[in-house]
């Protein structure tokens, strides 16, 4: 089903809403290989959350209910509601800061909408093609939204993952439940009621919190919607509605045609598609890691000293010269180029056991410092240049500048055989080889299993 556009003075949900419960809709094939591919990224790293030491903070929400009340959990032990279970899991895809991203949203879009349709689909026994086309469906709508919202909106302070992301997981779980237009415009409009998140979480775990609470908040609101709980058509547009409380602007200075330009047969997820992430810590500081591994790898006692340049509007968040914990380093250019110039690589590991104090990385830190590059700033991609010199105790001068970090560029995934093999290494300390593979082969070849098949699969052996 193609919409060009809205009809005259119809609100933009109604326009999605539409769409989103039309019977013509239909999912090309390439976009669900596309969608099982970031699913199977987001199990791995959900999994793989397990090595942190903040998995458990979430324990409140989960309890031993008998099967029928509550749903199981990706890659631990008990039970929750639907929307508990959209909320714990939505928290551990993100919690490591290894999820993939999305550049219309400006978030991570697979930590939300996939675990809100996920929990869905288990409570109302939805196979896990149903559950493909839903999360497809999620990220087309979050992906449109981000489109017009952004950058603006992400400037502002807001965490797009979460306040864009709720519209994601509202759409997909409106989707997978059979929602009429009407009752599927509502579900939009509680989204739009329940959406929060901030810039300011960044490197606590209020971020993936917050996140989590996006993915329960989309599942409630499809859940009301249902119900019967209804929402104003013009959320979006009202003159106190969304846009102009998240955007500080006249709703009608926004091209809102341009969310809906080729609905239906142009899709996020192909182009410009999702990023999978080769590092686990924040996106911004990718570029610059790939430009210190490129001079890898060094030794701490041969560096003077580290220069990096960053985006300003990238070293906002990433410039963190003393990082506080594993997750501060997450997000802290300076650390992560250190562990890239000396190893060639950043991995989980450098986010464990205090390996931000260790002595080469606070020596690395003291040597490092932080300066804005000059780039343009026409697009959300130029934001991601950056560049990195190293001046060596011998006079030497070693320098690289990275445009934009691998499977980042538009229209060009991370190759399947590398999002595989990051799977494969998130879950090795925690599944037999044998049940990763079938895992794995259960997601990439989706058909009739139901959400509890791939649940199962996950389990704690």
């Amino acid at each position: 089903m193609d919409h060009a556009g809205a009809p005259t003075g119809e609100p933009l949900l109604t326009t999605f809403a539409r769409w989103i419960a039309s019977e013509d809709l239909a999912i090309p094939d390439d976009v669900r290989r596309h969608a099982r591919l970031a699913i199977l990224d987001t199990v791995g790293t959900t999994i793989g959350a397990r090595l942190s030491p903040d998995f458990d903070q979430v324990s409140p929400f989960i309890d031993e209910a008998e099967p029928g009340t509550s749903s199981p959990l990706i890659g631990r032990a008990g039970r929750a509601s639907t929307s508990d279970a959209a909320f714990i899991n939505s928290f551990g895809a993100h919690l490591l800061d290894f999820d993939d991203s999305q550049g219309d949203m400006a978030g991570h879009p697979t930590a939300v909408i996939f675990p809100a349709v996920l929990a869905v689909a288990e409570r109302d026994g939805g196979s896990l093609r149903d559950v493909v086309d839903a999360y497809a469906v999620g990220v087309e709508v979050a992906a449109r939204l981000g489109r017009i919202l952004n950058p603006d909106h992400y400037d502002l302070g807001w965490h797009p993952s979460a306040t864009i992301g709720v519209f994601g997981a509202a759409a997909g779980a409106a989707r997978l439940l059979g929602l009429d237009a009407a009752r599927t415009q509502a579900a939009l409009s509680l989204a739009a009621a329940f959406s929060s998140g901030i810039k300011a979480s960044f490197g606590t775990s209020a971020k993936p919190l917050q996140v989590g609470r996006a993915a329960a908040s989309g599942v409630q609101a499809a859940l009301l919607a249902r119900a019967g709980a209804t929402g104003r058509e013009n959320a979006f547009e009202h003159a106190q509605g969304y846009a102009r409380v998240f955007e500080r602007k006249d709703p009608q200075a926004l091209p809102l045609t341009t969310a809906l330009e080729g609905l239906g047969t142009e899709w996020a997820l192909v182009h410009p598609g999702i990023i999978i992430k080769q590092y686990p810590c924040c996106g911004s500081t990718h570029s610059a890691i790939e430009s210190a591994a490129a001079l890898a790898p060094l030794r701490c006692e041969d560096i003077e000293q580290v220069l990096i340049h960053l985006h300003p509007k990238r070293r906002g968040h990433v410039d963190r010269p003393d990082p506080r914990s594993e997750l501060d380093a997450k997000f802290s250019v300076q650390y992560t180029v250190a562990r890239a110039l000396l190893a060639g690589t950043v991995t989980l590991t450098d986010f464990a056991d205090s390996a931000h104090r260790s002595a080469d990385a606070v020596a690395m830190l003291a040597k490092t410092v932080v300066a804005d590059i000059d780039a343009p700033d026409t697009s959300v991609a130029d934001r991601y240049v950056a560049s990195v010199t190293v001046r060596t105790t011998d006079g030497r001068s070693l320098h690289r500048t990275t445009p934009v970090a691998s499977g980042r560029e538009p229209g060009r995934m991370l190759p399947a055989a590398k999002i595989i093999a990051k799977y494969e290494n998130c879950v090795a300390p925690y599944l037999a080889t044998d049940r990763a593979a079938a895992l794995r082969d259960l997601i990439l070849g989706i058909g009739a299993e139901s959400a509890g098949d791939l649940l199962r699969l996950t389990q704690p052996e």
